[in-house]
């Protein structure tokens, strides 16, 4: 596999995923230690739950800003696979754009929302639920963003790779990795 630099650059393109990702360590991290505690201890930190239950909400909406980042995003497609390129580029910017305004509609709802919640606060934490939920507006914000960078993309690409998305394990390039490897090996050994 090739190796990336990380760059700012790089870093900006991606930041939702290690958001997500620092979200599903700490969630990971405080479910199995609430298993823990409640099987070896007898005892159950509320406090484990409430904290895991808020990096779920994160993890799952800075996930979808991400999703969009590298077309992972559900999207059915089956039809789109029948019809020719420029019906096909179409759809699928028509797609982004109700897409987009779908979110922007949410975003505005999440407001509202968050401007009812007032000075409420986190059951045990103390919290306010305010600033727990603050994320789901700016991650709907950070998907239309990244829907209209997929859409000027989109805009841009020829036939053979309009809104084709890199697979997140690339096994035709692993297999060539390996076997390089194995023949390196090999020549190693009867050398």
């Amino acid at each position: 596999m090739k190796e990336e630099k990380i760059n700012f650059r790089t870093f900006l393109s991606k930041f939702e995923i290690y958001i997500a990702t620092i979200c599903f360590f700490i969630l990971t991290f405080l479910l199995t230690g609430q298993v823990i505690s409640r099987y070896l201890l007898q005892h159950s930190f509320t406090w484990m739950e409430e904290l895991a239950t808020i990096m779920f909400v994160w993890m799952n909406y800075m996930g979808v800003s991400g999703a969009v980042t590298n077309r992972k995003h559900l999207r059915i497609d089956f039809f789109l696979e029948m019809m020719p390129f420029k019906i096909k580029r179409f759809f699928l910017i028509l797609s982004n754009v109700i897409f987009a305004g779908f979110n922007i509609y949410i975003f505005f709802v999440m407001l509202n929302l968050i401007k009812m919640l007032g000075r409420s606060v986190t059951t045990m934490l103390r919290i306010p639920k305010a600033s727990v939920y603050i994320i789901i507006p700016i991650a709907l914000l950070l998907t239309v963003v990244r829907l209209i960078q997929d859409t000027i993309k989109l805009s841009r690409e020829n036939e053979q790779e309009l809104g084709t998305s890199k697979p997140s394990i690339d096994l035709d390039e692993c297999e060539q990795e390996y076997l390089q490897r194995i023949a390196t090996e090999k020549g190693e050994v009867e050398a």
